[in-house]
């Protein structure tokens, strides 16, 4: 046994989190952590790391057990190199600072592979994607998604015994998805991960761990993620139809004890001619018996196993109906150039999409996904070349940071400002989008990441978009919205563009296009299943040149 957890509780204000959960893990075992959002997740892994403090319960570990964790939220704020923060959060440095002082360093340097670590960590930092970042760059000139890829190249290389990984794949492209899911299966590491990319965890995990939404309590089940699903699935169908059928039960032998306790009162109560004294006592010995055969079916229905009604969140459904008024509908980009005058920049592009298009648009972070949604939806004017659209679109841009969304504004009044509607109607539509009345006084700001992506798409809702710009849609919704958002996509009658690393939604997604950006330009893809399978032999063949030197 590594790690042991005993009936540990979390609670915040009157909420409670966790709730007297309990689980071990071994050596090697992959497993997937799942819930709705806000069922204590994120908590549960500050939790094993340290961070955060249970109220009750123990967390045991093995002596000298090493735990790497990587929170949702990765911000490096250094002026260290990416190479010195590698090597420090690594523990690489320190090992070198005691190679002469130590007379155990030198044995454990050359288990750390020491001396084969720049060419570790060049490797690692190409599987996620990072092979043209210079090492000797500083940390605080990266981007966000970069300083997240350095972030999570830390932890891999820390030669960590448990990893702790809060939404990995959320920065991450296809490429380096692809080989994350190789590196964590061949990894001797127990691994802990939360995440909403079902493929990821189909791939990755062997266990489930599930902290029910109701109870906030935990159950573990053996297998993939998709059996999981399947066997959730199935035992909920069995528990309500073992619900139904005693219910069913209860009411026929009540309806048959009702029935006895009639007749019995009927019996005691005949009186009958003077003469006819030996029917009054037949019926009156009947009655009697009616009477113990009615106690004696309640008594039944008292001592039964009680079976309980499977308990049920209410349906999240996304309604998404495209306005369809009359004019044009179309979208042209023609020669345009993206980006900034001074910065990044892609192009000339040149794209003519029909209304009711599907386009699926794919390639590595970075190459110019999210600044070609940001030019076709105006937020960002072209440097060059002139973007068309109908006169009649109304654009829902549902953007990957979701800035396009006031967050000093309160959420009633950011519904109702921008949803165009009325009080009332602000309420309902809350609801419907999974808030809690007393929520909407709540500043958009305060609001966690899948929050404001519901948010905004009941802001499309109310204002029936007939264009959908979804950049990365998938990155902080739970499961339960993911497949409410993907019926809803699957249904929707108007254009949509599409960016997306998840596999399990593009599949689904049914695109008429696919384009891959890449070397600043659009090049339309045969199929995303050719793309795929190139990914998956590039993210194996880094893979082999890791293990070789890890």
């Amino acid at each position: 046994m590594e790690l042991k957890v005993e009936k540990i509780s979390k609670v915040f204000g009157t909420t409670t989190v966790l709730d007297s959960v309990s689980f071990s893990l071994e050596r090697g075992q992959k497993v997937a952590l799942v819930g709705n959002n806000g069922t204590g997740k994120s908590t549960l892994l500050k939790i094993l790391a340290g961070v955060v403090e249970a109220d009750s319960g123990t967390v045991k570990k093995r002596k000298g057990l090493v735990v790497a964790y990587l929170p949702q939220d990765t911000s490096l704020v250094s002026e260290e190199t990416v190479e010195q923060y590698l090597r420090g959060v690594s523990g690489i440095a320190s090992l070198e600072q005691c190679l002469d002082s130590s007379s155990g360093a030198p044995a454990e340097y050359e288990r750390r592979n020491g001396y084969g670590f720049q060419h570790c960590m060049e490797l690692v930092l190409a599987g996620l994607g990072l092979r043209l970042l210079a090492c000797d760059r500083p940390i605080n000139t990266l981007s966000s998604g970069q300083k997240s890829k350095v972030f999570m190249a830390g932890v891999l290389l820390s030669d960590a015994d448990v990893l702790l990984l809060d939404e990995p794949t959320n920065n991450l492209d296809l490429p380096a998805l692809i080989w994350l899911e190789h590196f964590l299966s061949k990894s001797e590491a127990i691994c802990l991960v939360v995440s909403h990319d079902r493929l990821f965890l189909d791939r990755v995990a062997r266990k489930i761990m599930e902290i029910d939404w109701y109870t906030r309590q935990l159950t573990v089940t053996n297998g993939r993620y998709s059996e999981y699903l399947a066997r959730a699935d199935k035992e909920r169908e069995r528990q309500l139809e073992a619900f139904i059928a005693q219910q069913e039960e209860i009411r026929r032998l009540t309806e048959s004890a009702r029935a006895k306790r009639i007749e019995a009162m009927q019996g005691a109560s005949y009186r009958g001619k003077d003469n006819d004294k030996y029917l009054r006592g037949f019926k009156r010995d009947r009655s009697a018996g009616s009477g113990k055969t009615a106690k004696a079916i309640e008594k039944r229905i008292e001592h039964m196993d009680s079976v309980a009604k499977p308990v049920e969140r209410e349906m999240f459904r996304i309604e998404l109906d495209a306005q369809n008024p009359g004019g044009t509908r179309d979208i042209t980009l023609n020669e345009i150039v993206a980006g900034y005058s001074q910065g990044f920049r892609i192009g000339p592009i040149s794209l003519f999409v029909p209304y009711g298009s599907r386009l699926a648009i794919i390639g590595s972070n970075g190459s110019g996904k999210s600044t070609l949604l940001k030019t076709i939806s105006k937020q960002l004017v072209p440097l060059a070349g002139s973007v068309v659209l109908g006169n009649s679109l109304i654009i829902g841009n549902l953007m990957q940071e979701h800035d396009n969304l006031p967050r000093t504004d309160s959420m009633k009044d950011c519904l109702m400002r921008r949803g165009k509607l009325a009080k009332q109607d602000t309420y309902a539509l809350a609801v419907r989008y999974g808030f809690q009345t007393e929520e909407l006084d709540k500043k958009v700001a305060d609001l966690s990441p899948g929050g404001r992506a519901r948010l905004l798409l009941a802001i499309f809702s109310a204002l029936s978009v007939n264009v959908l710009l979804l950049d990365e849609p998938t990155n902080h919704l739970d499961l339960e919205a993911l497949d409410a958002l993907e019926e809803a996509v699957q249904h929707y009658q108007g254009t949509v563009i599409l960016v997306s690393h998840d596999r399990y939604f593009l599949e689904r997604f049914k695109s008429t296009d696919t384009y891959l950006i890449t070397e600043g330009g659009l090049v339309r893809q045969t199929s995303l299943a050719t793309y795929l399978a190139k990914a998956e032999k590039e993210a194996k063949r880094l893979i082999r040149d890791t293990w070789d030197v890890v």
